[in-house]
């Protein structure tokens, strides 16, 4: 779902703050509390599930990076035993 518009930060801030103020109109101060409230437990709830997929996603990112160094040095062990081979054959063919 796309609901977030393709514009501008500033534009998207503005029409925020414009939409707060048609709503203010015709509502009691309570009234307007009740639903600026309601409004931010939304945008609350949006942003705590965000926070949360952001950080389990940074912990995937983190653990693959982990492995595929863990490959890598694998990778180096191995390379450095297979010349460490290939320089004894050399030594030994010249004994």
């Amino acid at each position: 779902m796309r609901l977030v518009p393709n514009i501008s930060a500033p534009a998207f801030s503005t029409s925020a703050f414009l939409l707060g103020l048609l709503l203010c109109d015709g509502l009691t101060p309570a009234e307007q509390n009740a639903l600026g409230s309601w409004f931010m437990l939304i945008g609350q709830t949006i942003t705590t599930n965000a926070s949360q997929q952001q950080l389990l996603n940074n912990r995937k990112k983190l653990s693959n990076d982990y492995n595929s160094h863990v490959i890598n040095d694998n990778n180096l062990k191995q390379s450095a035993e297979n010349i460490k081979k290939e320089v004894n054959n050399i030594f030994n063919n010249f004994e």
